[in-house]
């Protein structure tokens, strides 16, 4: 316990450092390239890497899933993001319709067959999950990077600011369990003190961060925080449930003491699909 909070302790940090460096380099644009290009880049393969612990964590539960045409479909959505400008949001809504076809088509076809009839479906279901969770949550991502790269900042802050809250303060009031049957260590104190921290970010943040492409009236703030919070919490609790119906502890063994890439951005997945509603409506 001390090695791994020692780990999360210099860990931690080093991650924090990271970003910052991506984003600065990436609001500079210091080498040339198109502002929010080098964020989604990150993003995408963030992604990319969720995917494959996807398939690694519900294969491991006995799950059948697509090996090959998941991560080749899920990388071509993240590319084609680059394709765009993302101002006037009308075709890049294409590529979410023509992958999902390419995606679960050729399994339909494929399960008609007598050795995939037992399994087809089952593969078409874990498989199109996994797309619909986690890809397409990261391409909205990268198109919110290429609309407006702060509120990218924006909407992390919020949701991770939000867990920071609700850990701390389920670890000092936490009484009542919120859902044990999926996470044990989850409390009902500990969820009203993360929906508390991300509605105080998302008023005191979205000054500095939003303004002024982005107008954000105070209640508008207090609303877009416990939004963000509900789909970060909720988007936690899923992955945990993946987790748990597969036997695994964490998503992989990517981050000493942290799990997998999965486990950071499982609490981002839900809320970046609702900001990227919130930012087309607002601008």
């Amino acid at each position: 316990m001390a090695s791994d909070l020692r780990i999360r302790a210099l860990l931690a940090p080093t991650m924090l450092a990271i970003v910052g460096l991506v984003y600065w380099l990436d609001c500079t644009a210091a080498l040339g390239w198109r502002q929010g290009t080098l964020s989604a880049a990150v993003l995408g393969l963030l992604g990319l890497v969720g995917v494959f612990e996807f398939i690694g964590l519900l294969r491991g539960g006995g799950f059948v899933v697509s090996r090959r045409s998941l991560p080749v479909v899920s990388a071509a959505l993240c590319v084609s993001a680059f394709w765009f400008d993302w101002m006037q949001v009308d075709r890049e809504f294409y590529p979410l319709i023509v992958s999902t076809l390419l995606l679960l088509f050729p399994m339909a076809v494929r399960s008609l067959g007598r050795v995939d009839m037992k399994v087809g479906l089952e593969k078409q279901g874990a498989t199109l999950l996994g797309f619909i969770y986690i890809a397409w949550p990261v391409y909205l991502a990268m198109g919110t990077c290429l609309r407006h790269l702060p509120s990218v900042l924006f909407v992390v802050l919020v949701c991770k600011g939000g867990d920071i809250g609700g850990y701390c303060l389920g670890r000092l009031f936490g009484r009542h369990k919120l859902i044990p049957h999926i996470s044990p260590g989850k409390t009902v104190e500990g969820a009203l003190g993360s929906l508390a921290a991300s509605v105080l970010l998302a008023v005191l943040l979205r000054q500095p961060l939003l303004a002024p492409q982005v107008v954000l009236t105070f209640p508008a703030a207090l609303a877009v925080g416990a939004v963000l919070n509900f789909t970060a919490q909720t988007g936690d609790l899923i992955e945990s449930l993946l987790k748990r119906r597969c036997g695994a502890k964490d998503s992989s063994r990517l981050l000493p003491a942290h799990g997998g890439v999965l486990d950071l951005v499982d609490s981002l997945l839900f809320s970046f699909c609702a900001w990227f509603l919130v930012l087309v409506w607002l601008t």
